[in-house]
């Protein structure tokens, strides 16, 4: 996609122009991504709670929402960033949650997919991992893929993506904290991690 990990960072933080007010130089800065509708923002709310704010992105109508969890002792900055399918951007949404993900300078990015539907979500996922490689996958909704009788085996994913995968159930609060214990990880870099490389076609790679 012409983005690498080297050509971002968190020193191109303004290039989006999105203010973010760290307490200390350790915290942390998670963006929360994923399709629309697949439970980002249930997500971000349960963890974030009372402790979250709202406002529009640098020149744009497009509500921005940012809050602040404490976990392990340590501070994370969650950015609830637009829903979009791709990385090649179709709409101001879209433009904005590509322009963070590649130019944020984000300390780990959160892509939260529909259990129920996973094939689905896959494609922002893999995008995502050319452009960095602190990525968590967080597979939502996972009461309602039981209830349709859809399991998933998240070891199994995770070792086929090189990143971690956590469950979760956000509306009930279920897996929450395992989510977060793989951000730590991987922003402390006490974590292993080795994403799966793709290799297109020789023109596409020209």
């Amino acid at each position: 996609m012409g983005l690498t990990s080297t050509s971002t960072g968190a020193e191109l933080l303004n290039y989006c122009g999105l203010h973010i007010a760290r307490e200390t130089q350790q915290d942390k800065i998670v963006a929360l991504a994923g399709n629309p509708n697949v439970g980002k923002s249930t997500v971000f709310n349960s963890l974030t709670g009372l402790n979250q704010h709202t406002g529009n992105w640098p020149g744009k109508t497009v509500l921005n929402a940012q809050g602040k969890y404490r976990h392990q002792s340590k501070n994370y900055i969650m950015v609830d960033i637009p829903g979009t399918y791709s990385l090649m951007a179709n709409s101001t949404e879209e433009e904005i949650a590509r322009d963070f993900i590649c130019f944020g300078g984000a300390d780990a990015v959160v892509i939260v997919a529909d259990a129920t539907c996973l094939e689905r979500n896959l494609n922002l996922v893999l995008q995502t991992m050319e452009i960095t490689d602190k990525v968590v996958l967080c597979v939502n909704l996972m009461d309602e893929a039981q209830k349709k009788k859809i399991r998933i085996n998240l070891d199994l994913l995770a070792a086929s993506l090189g990143i971690p995968v956590v469950g979760t159930s956000a509306r009930s609060g279920r897996g929450l904290d395992h989510l977060m214990n793989a951000v730590s990880s991987l922003t402390e870099n006490s974590l292993q991690v080795n994403p799966l490389f793709l290799t297109y076609s020789a023109e596409i790679e020209k």
